[in-house]
């Protein structure tokens, strides 16, 4: 009486795996957060980096903008170890006609321009100052490196699930046929 009481207080608490009395296995949803939250949030912070990336490159307009100044300081990445990371400023005609002077707010290896050179920019026309460069890198290179780490975290999530299926499938108790 006392060891059915205690298995139905337990089975009342918190768990993550556990086995029934009568042997059937459960798995709290608890588990399935822990496996698939990761990847969900990388995955979902991708989406979301695409759309607004997606969304600039669909309401911007396109124009040429000259390099006025470069900023550079010491930076460091993981595939390079030190370099020096420059930010254009580009000057180039707004939408009401002015002449306006803006940085991409990011900088890269990559951009050490000469003064005076011209680069395709996009530009939001209801925002100054708000311009990126048309390339791969300024566009699209945060959305698919997250992506690409969140299709990473999913292979071992995948995996992590298959067993919690195999453990869930391996506990429900065979009908033996007295006979």
């Amino acid at each position: 009486m006392i060891r059915t009481a205690l298995i139905q207080l337990n089975m009342t608490q918190l768990f993550l795996f556990r086995t029934t009395p009568d042997g059937k296995r459960q798995v709290s949803w608890r588990v399935w957060v822990l496996i698939f939250l990761l990847p969900v949030l990388f995955l979902g912070t991708a989406v979301a980096l695409a759309f607004e990336s997606y969304s600039f490159v669909a309401n911007a307009k396109r124009t040429t903008g000259e390099v006025v100044r470069v900023y550079s300081w010491e930076g460091w990445n993981p595939w390079d170890g030190e370099t020096t990371d420059y930010s254009p400023v580009f000057r180039y005609r707004f939408s009401d006609g002015e002449m306006t002077e803006a940085s991409t707010g990011q900088s890269s290896p990559n951009w050490n321009f000469e003064i005076g050179s011209q680069h395709d920019i996009l530009f939001l026309p209801d925002r100054k100052r708000d311009v990126r460069q048309v390339r791969f890198e300024q566009l699209w290179a945060l959305p698919a490196t997250i992506g690409l780490i969140g299709l990473v975290l999913l292979c071992p999530a995948l995996i992590a699930a298959f067993f919690v299926f195999r453990w869930l499938k391996g506990g429900a108790p065979q009908a033996v046929a007295n006979g």
